[in-house]
């Protein structure tokens, strides 16, 4: 359990001091004024401004969940947890997007009902809210725009945030609408076009974290170009066995079964190959077993 010495441990937690502290400092800001506009959204009677709020919904719980995966970076493993306590941010995510879609559908459902009968909006507080709410959007961008290189799980988050500027930038468009218009149907309109995004966003994290907990070959990695790999290595002749799947949203674990020639030594022969595919590869751990003699097992469908 290589990645779960203590000076493997102590490097991960001084690389994440950084970012983590700029997660806290957003997830708090937006967690605040995702209440705010909630709140404004009921004194307004605006569907927009409370299905922007459900958006910021979804960047507190996307900012959380990379600050989760942080914290969970630092845990030691076990003899019970082997692999540690990554696959808790999994199981989040999931979790979470589930609610996501719900709450999409649930912004519809309303947008449709206010399409039939509109309601009055106070446009004043509508306009003042999300205005505010931009100004909040901006800060959570310029606070991680710079930690977002190379690293994933900040640059979701990052994107989260974009997606919500986008939402207060079309609830400040419908509180003009209404302003100079009096066409109060933008509101449920724009509230739609929310949903939609809100929706987009939690099938898109459903179906990656879906994938994960499948153990299923992450999107990013091209099996097929791990398996040519491999066959082409000098003195491999046979791939008995061979599986790769993520155990979180940045980590991919990979098992083979090798067949050799009579001539190799199995420890110089590892130690260019593991270098080889992490580097190739990105794979952040791997169990490689080797053979001079298949098995009667091998070749088989794997």
């Amino acid at each position: 359990m290589a990645d779960g010495t203590a000076e493997h441990i102590a490097k991960r937690r001084e690389h994440a001091a950084g970012p983590r502290r700029r997660l806290a400092l957003v997830f708090f800001i937006t967690t605040v004024f995702m209440v705010v506009e909630a709140v404004g959204g009921v004194i307004s009677g605006s569907l927009a401004l409370l299905a922007d709020a459900g958006h910021m919904l979804t960047d507190s719980l996307a900012i959380a969940l990379s600050y989760f995966a942080f914290w969970l970076s630092g845990r030691e493993v076990s003899d019970k947890h082997t692999f540690g306590f990554r696959r808790a941010e999994i199981l989040a995510a999931f979790i979470n997007a589930l609610g996501l879609v719900v709450l999409a559908g649930w912004i519809v459902k309303e947008a449709v009902e206010r399409i039939a009968e509109p309601r009055p909006v106070a446009d004043g507080v509508l306009l003042g809210v999300a205005i505010a709410g931009l100004i909040v959007n901006l800060v959570g961008i310029f606070a991680l725009r710079h930690h977002a290189h190379g690293n994933l799980n900040i640059r979701s988050a990052l994107w989260h945030i974009f997606g919500d500027l986008l939402g207060s930038v079309g609830v400040i468009g419908a509180a003009l609408v209404i302003r100079f218009t009096g066409w109060t149907t933008v509101d449920p309109l724009i509230s739609i076009g929310i949903a939609v995004l809100i929706g987009a966003g939690g099938l898109r994290i459903l179906y990656d974290s879906a994938n994960i907990l499948l153990d299923s070959v992450p999107k990013e990695m091209d099996s097929q170009a791990v398996t040519r790999y491999l066959a082409s290595y000098p003195h491999v002749s046979e791939i008995c066995d061979l599986h790769i799947w993520g155990v979180s949203s940045t980590e991919a674990m990979l098992t083979a079964h090798l067949v050799v020639g009579e001539q190799v030594n199995f420890d110089t022969f590892l130690r260019p190959l593991l270098a080889e595919l992490q580097s190739r590869f990105g794979l952040a751990h791997m169990t490689i077993q080797l053979e001079h003699n298949p098995q009667e097992t091998c070749p088989r469908e794997w």
